[in-house]
């Protein structure tokens, strides 16, 4: 659907649920909802997980370390939602494993460590890969070579999963409007409506154009789902602050000076850091800090930096890391719930979810990227009450059951073996076209799973699409075409910051790529050279963001 067309919707229809936010919760809210018959609006002030959806982890888990607060329901919660997620979209959620060295005077030791996971298999109904084990030190050093061995114990292994956090948010997106739902991003609520006690809808306006005037969208529940910026939706209706957001902060590295084969889990005090392989990529992160600025201003500093390089170093002793090292960085802020007492650090925050509810306006606040489907549910069931009816008249959750659009059958019956059959398919179609390339066929198959032959009938349309936009890696200019006709693309950062994030991955954060990629989105979206110069100037900028660690205190 145009924007043009959404918007249209937007001023003449009247709407069950307005969802503000286009994050994972938003946008699995807008999901479920459709799934179950509700007419659903969704919009987003910059673009589709531009903002905590696409700075986290990158996992899909339980959360072992809740464990040791005795959090048994939120671990059950996660495990199971991980599971969950590995049958719906197995294209983008895969089980890792993770390699958790114990060293003399660690604590919790090695012996309560395998307690712990023993616990962890259970409340996940033993569904991981396999079940965690106990190795040796000797075992632990030939698993992980660069790992420090002095004073090593021994070590853990369990598995866990990884994603690709922004893509799972745009799939949700996608499906969601394939149900009849209008979601656009640039789109800035700039006011809720109040009729009496109660918010009727809201006022927006569409930030890709500067003559465009706001306008009303009439709904009869307003979901905020804007993660950090929830306080901010709150108070244009004087309900006070809920949140104190923390920092986390991640750091990628060549994994020729960082190699890791699993998921090395990196003690300091009571935190725990990761070291998480990512293709020809390794990540450091994340970081932990209470952060009181604003959420639209957010990098990693010299100290994020400093913090994460330390460890590194501390047990990966002879890579000896620096800043020249690191190739891309990406900060992000947890929607945490402000603690009733004062606490020691974030990190001693909690980590679930918090519904607040009044006439027309329903706040989901905190949470994880893992139970993001469970909440979704919660939420359109809190704001189902207020519907005409109330909640015996709305139709159960349905998403536990539905894959994901790149799931889809056979992929959803088969699984991860679906999404390599699939892989060999392309890469013989690929070939048969002239432009043969395994790694480009693996990566649209483990990207867009079932959605994947519509970027080879790209090419087929026009063979110069299959022009690699990094030497290094996968990525070609036929996706740039598929995120703006599939995938509601409008800014060049929308594409190299999320849809094919090279500002992340390639070693010059996608600064050589700028001009060809902006130079195909202008030809299809009609931009002016003006246009096109102010949208790489602006990426540009964007990167130079991410850099500030080498500057900034």
């Amino acid at each position: 659907m145009s924007r043009a067309s959404t918007f249209s919707r937007f001023a003449t229809e009247e709407f069950d649920f307005l969802i503000i936010g286009g994050g994972i919760n938003g946008a699995g809210i807008a999901r479920d909802a459709a799934l179950r018959g509700l007419k659903v609006a969704l919009v987003e002030k910059d673009d589709f997980a531009s903002g905590t959806s696409s700075k986290s982890s990158k996992l899909v888990h339980g959360g072992l370390r809740y464990l040791e607060h005795a959090q048994f329901r939120l671990v059950f919660e996660g495990t199971n939602e991980r599971a969950l997620l590995m049958r719906v979209a197995p294209h983008l959620v895969r089980p890792i494993e993770f390699l958790v060295p114990c060293y003399k005077r660690d604590k919790p030791g090695l012996f309560v460590l395998d307690v712990g996971l023993w616990i962890y298999d259970a409340l996940s109904k033993f569904s991981s890969p396999k079940l965690h084990r106990t190795v040796r030190a000797g075992r632990v050093a030939k698993l992980e070579p660069s790992l420090r061995t002095e004073q090593l114990e021994g070590g853990i292994l369990y598995y866990d999963a990884a994603t690709d956090d922004a893509r799972m948010t745009v799939e949700n997106i996608v499906d969601a409007e394939s149900l009849g739902a209008a979601c656009c991003n640039h789109t800035r609520a700039v006011s809720l409506i109040e009729e009496g006690d109660a918010i009727v809808g809201a006022m927006v306006q569409d930030t890709t154009d500067p003559a465009a005037q706001p306008i009303r969208i009439r709904s009869k529940v307003v979901i905020n789902a804007t993660g950090p910026w929830c306080d901010q939706i709150r108070a244009m209706v004087k309900d006070k602050p809920i949140l104190h957001t923390s920092k986390g902060v991640h750091l990628v590295i060549d994994s020729a000076r960082l190699p890791v084969r699993h998921a090395v889990v990196m003690k300091e005090g009571k935190r725990v850091v990761f070291c998480i392989p990512w293709g020809d990529r390794s990540v450091l992160g994340t970081t932990d800090t209470f952060f009181g600025g604003s959420p639209d201003e957010v990098y990693a500093d010299k100290a994020d930096a400093d913090y994460l390089l330390g460890i590194g170093n501390r047990y990966f002793p002879d890579a000896k890391l620096t800043y020249d090292d690191v190739l891309a960085t990406w900060a992000g802020l947890r929607p945490l719930l402000r603690p009733e007492r004062e606490v020691a650090s974030a990190s001693d925050v909690s980590r679930e979810h918090h519904l607040a509810s009044r006439p027309g306006l329903v706040t989901i606040a905190g949470g994880k990227l893992t139970t993001f489907r469970r909440m979704s549910a919660e939420v359109v069931d809190a704001a189902g009450a207020q519907l005409p009816g109330g909640a015996k008249a709305l139709a159960p959750s349905t998403t536990a059951d539905r894959p994901m659009p790149g799931s889809a059958s056979p992929i959803y019956e088969e699984g991860y073996a679906g999404v390599q059959r699939l892989a060999a398919e392309l890469a013989t179609q690929l070939a048969e076209l002239g432009v043969g390339d395994a790694a480009v066929a693996k990566h649209l198959a483990h990207t867009y799973g079932a959605r994947a032959p519509s970027l080879v009938a790209i090419i087929r349309a026009n063979p110069k699409l299959a022009q690699r936009l990094d030497a290094e890696l996968p990525y070609i200019l036929a996706q740039v075409d598929f995120s703006i006709d599939a995938e509601q693309a409008v800014r060049l950062e929308d594409v190299l910051g999320r849809r094919v994030p090279l500002i992340l991955r390639a070693r010059d954060q996608g600064l050589a790529a700028v001009e060809l990629v902006a130079s195909r989105m202008a030809e299809k979206l009609s931009w002016s050279d003006d246009h096109r110069a102010a949208e790489m100037a602006h990426y540009r900028a964007i990167v130079a963001t991410t850099r500030q660690f080498r500057t900034a205190e």
